[in-house]
């Protein structure tokens, strides 16, 4: 009498590969931000600061620019953790999908019972 076993396995298609360099591309676009960021607020400095501008108007024109200012280096600092933590995430789903589940199915004809 004959028994019927089945067994399922992963096998992997394609090689693993590493997408880290990724990191790094994508920082590179957040750390311009950064940099036009940090010249717009120096321009605004001069516009206001240094050329002694006075008044209640400037005075909270110069407290709502320092209130952007911070948001915006906790933005992007936010972004380039984010960068890390989606950049891990895509190499998961890459290596995810380089996989296929086989199931295999075989019946042994000389079963001892």
């Amino acid at each position: 009498m004959s028994e019927t076993h089945s067994i399922t396995v992963k096998e992997d298609l394609l090689p693993w590969e590493d997408f880290s360099y990724k990191k790094k591309a994508l920082r590179i676009y957040a750390d311009r931000i950064g940099e036009c960021n940090t010249e717009f607020f120096s321009l605004v400095n001069k516009v206001f600061i240094d050329e002694g501008q006075k008044g209640e108007i400037v005075d909270e024109m110069i407290l709502k620019t320092k209130q952007l200012e911070v948001r915006n280096t906790n933005l992007l600092l936010d972004v380039n953790i984010k960068i890390g933590q989606i950049v891990n995430r895509f190499d998961e789903q890459v290596d995810e999908m380089k996989q296929q589940r086989i199931t295999i199915t075989y019946e042994n004809e000389f079963a001892i019972k």
